[in-house]
C-alpha cells in the first residue's frame, strides 16, 4: 500500500481545492469521510471511509499510517477534530483547543468579545436573561452551521419555539440570543504570519434564497476604506490577544456603513468553493496558502490587499422546497459563465436550502459596475428543473 504523510479530514467537493493544492506540492495524501460518493475518495492517494467527527477513529488512522500532518477541510467539525489530535501529537498548524473553543462556539465567542470590548451584537444565553435585549432578536444554535436553526423573532410570544428549534440543532444544546443588527453582510479572510495579517480579502455576501445562508458573493466593491481598515484593525487585535498561529482567520460581519459587528469567526477554510472565488478574482492561491501552515511551511508575503484582477461572481444554486433534480436552468445570465460545479445527479432528491445545493456557478463580468449590479440578484439567472417539469415537456 502507498505510504501517505498527510490526512485531510474532509472528502467533500468544497475541500477538493485543498486536496489538489497539497498533492500539487508533492505530498502523498489520504482523506477521510463517511460519504463514499464524495470526490475526495476518488482523487486522494488513499481513502478512509470513516466519520471524521469520531476522534478515536481518526486517531487510529493517524497512528496506523504514521501521519505527519493533519489538515481540516471546510467544516467546523473537521477542524476541531484535527485540532484536538494535533494538540495531543504535537502536529503543526493549530491553536490550542481552548482558543479554538472561543473562536468556533458562538456562545463562548460572544462572552469573550463582550469582555474585551470587541464589537458584537448584545447577546445572552438564557431565556431568563432575554429582557436585557431589544427586539428583534436572533435565536441561534451555539455550534451549528450553514444558518441552520436560526430564527428572527419580533416578540416574546415566539421565543420558546425558536429557542427549542435552535437547541435541537446545536450539538452541545447551547443557544445564543442576540440583538438583530440591520446592515449588509460581508466576510473578511485574513492570512496570518508570525502574529500579523500579511494578506486579507473582503467579500460582499448575499442571502437571497435562505436568509441565513450566503448564496451569492463577490470580492467587495461596496465597503468603504474606513470600514475595511477598522475591521482589519479589530481582527488584528483578536489575533494578538489570542496569540493565534499562522493560517487563516475568517470572519463574517455586518455593517451599516458607520459601525460594524462581528458575527462569527473560524479558522477553517470557508465552504462552497470560497477559495476559488478568491483565486479567480485575484490570482492568489487561497487553498495552497491555507494548507501551508499545517505542512510546516510559511505563508508567502505579498500585497496585503491584492488588487482585483477579474470581476468574478460566485453563486450557489439552491431551492426553497425539496424536489427531484433533473438539471440546471440558465435564464440568460448577464455575464460569462466560466465554471459550473454540479453537485446533484439527475433523479436524486435535492433538499431545500440550507441543507443542500444543486450547483455552484462562477461567472465573469466586464466591469466593477456590473459586479455591483448583478451580485445581489444572481438567483434570477439560474434555477433548477425537476423531473416532473421535464416530463411535462414531453
Amino acid at each position: 500500500m502507498e505510504k501517505i504523510d498527510i490526512l485531510l479530514l474532509d472528502a467533500g467537493f468544497s475541500s477538493t481545492p485543498i486536496l489538489q493544492s497539497i498533492m500539487k506540492l508533492g505530498f502523498k495524501t489520504g482523506v477521510c469521510g463517511s460519504k463514499l460518493a464524495d470526490p475526495g475518495h476518488l482523487l486522494a492517494d488513499k481513502s478512509f471511509p470513516i466519520n471524521y467527527s469520531i476522534e478515536d477513529d481518526v486517531m487510529q488512522v493517524v497512528q496506523n499510517e504514521s501521519i505527519l500532518h493533519l489538515l481540516p477541510g471546510v467544516t467546523d467539525v473537521s477542524y476541531l477534530t484535527a485540532a484536538r489530535i494535533a494538540e495531543k501529537l504535537g502536529l503543526p498548524g493549530f491553536d490550542p483547543v481552548y482558543v479554538n473553543d472561543i473562536l468556533f462556539k458562538k456562545d463562548l465567542f460572544r462572552r469573550y468579545a463582550l469582555s474585551k470590548g470587541f464589537p458584537v451584537p448584545a447577546a445572552v444565553e438564557k431565556l431568563s436573561e432575554v429582557n436585557q435585549l431589544r427586539y428583534p432578536i436572533l435565536v441561534k444554535p451555539a455550534d451549528a452551521y450553514s444558518g441552520r436553526g436560526i430564527a428572527k423573532i419580533l416578540s416574546s410570544s415566539e421565543l420558546e419555539q425558536a429557542y427549542a428549534i435552535a437547541e435541537s440543532e446545536s450539538a452541545s444544546g447551547n443557544v445564543v440570543l442576540e440583538e438583530f443588527k440591520e446592515g449588509s453582510l460581508h466576510s473578511h479572510s485574513a492570512f496570518i504570519r508570525d502574529g500579523k495579517i500579511v494578506c486579507e480579502f473582503f467579500v460582499d455576501e448575499y442571502c437571497t434564497i435562505y436568509q441565513y445562508q450566503v448564496n451569492s458573493s463577490c470580492i467587495s466593491v461596496n465597503l468603504s476604506e474606513v470600514i475595511t481598515d477598522n475591521v482589519s484593525d479589530c481582527i488584528q487585535m483578536i489575533i494578538t490577544d489570542l496569540s493565534l498561529c499562522d493560517g487563516v482567520l475568517h470572519t463574517q460581519f455586518i455593517t451599516n456603513g458607520v459601525d460594524f459587528w462581528l458575527i462569527e469567526l473560524t479558522r477553517r477554510c470557508p465552504g462552497d468553493l470560497y477559495s476559488q472565488l478568491i483565486q479567480y478574482s485575484t490570482d492568489i492561491p487561497y487553498s495552497t496558502w491555507f494548507s501551508m501552515p499545517f505542512l510546516g511551511m510559511k505563508i508567502p508575503f505579498g500585497e496585503k490587499r491584492p488588487a482585483l484582477k477579474r470581476y468574478i461572481l460566485r453563486h450557489t444554486i439552491s431551492i426553497t422546497n425539496p424536489t427531484i433534480f433533473y438539471s440546471i436552468e440558465h435564464y440568460t445570465p448577464p455575464c460569462r459563465v466560466i465554471e459550473t460545479v454540479v453537485l446533484k445527479r439527475c433523479g436524486e432528491t435535492l433538499n431545500a436550502a440550507p441543507f443542500e445545493r444543486a450547483a455552484i456557478v462562477f461567472a465573469e463580468c466586464d466591469s466593477e459596475k456590473k459586479l455591483r449590479e448583478y451580485a445581489p440578484i444572481l438567483k434570477n439567472y439560474w434555477g433548477v428543473k425537476n423531473v416532473q417539469e421535464k416530463r411535462n415537456e414531453n
